[in-house]
């Protein structure tokens, strides 16, 4: 049960700052789809793991907890500088920022060069942490651009 909570938290993390990239999105906004995307995550997560209905619940409302908690804490310069990380970042150049608001840093480093998946051309893997009240959360996955600018994270 220790590896799939450590699971989610990692995994969590990721889903909190992609689901929240968009510099439009209000805090309430940004909470609402961090807890979506970390309850989906989760569940995933845990039944890919092999776990049962009841590790399967637990793990999403663990997620929700998790991915809402980091996408409160998101706001637009998180998201305006994550969406320029990948943009314009080159392969494994980290780019770190802190939060003014909110004090937490984030460290996000794209690890590839843009590749094609699901069709989409202007896709990236990432490797994302985010330093919250001294604990260090880290997630590896994949965004693409969408045609309004956002990056989203994608399963491939």
């Amino acid at each position: 049960m220790k590896k799939i909570l450590a699971c989610m938290v990692i995994v969590t993390a990721s889903a909190g700052l992609i689901t929240g990239c968009s510099s439009t999105n209000t805090q309430g906004e940004n909470t609402a789809l961090g807890a979506a995307g970390g309850a989906v995550v989760g569940g995933v997560a845990s039944g890919v793991l092999g776990g049962n209905p009841v590790a399967i619940g637990i793990t999403a409302v663990a997620g929700a907890l998790v991915g809402g908690y980091i996408g409160h804490n998101m706001d637009s310069t998180d998201s305006t500088s994550f969406t320029h990380t990948l943009s314009s970042n080159k392969t494994n150049m980290p780019s770190h920022w802190t939060n003014p608001k909110t004090g937490i840093v984030y460290d996000v480093t794209p690890t590839s060069e843009r590749m094609t998946v699901n069709g989409n051309p202007n896709c990236r893997n990432y490797k994302a942490t985010a330093m919250i009240h001294g604990k260090k959360h880290t997630r590896y996955g994949t965004a693409c651009l969408q045609s309004n600018g956002n990056w989203i994270k994608v399963k491939h």
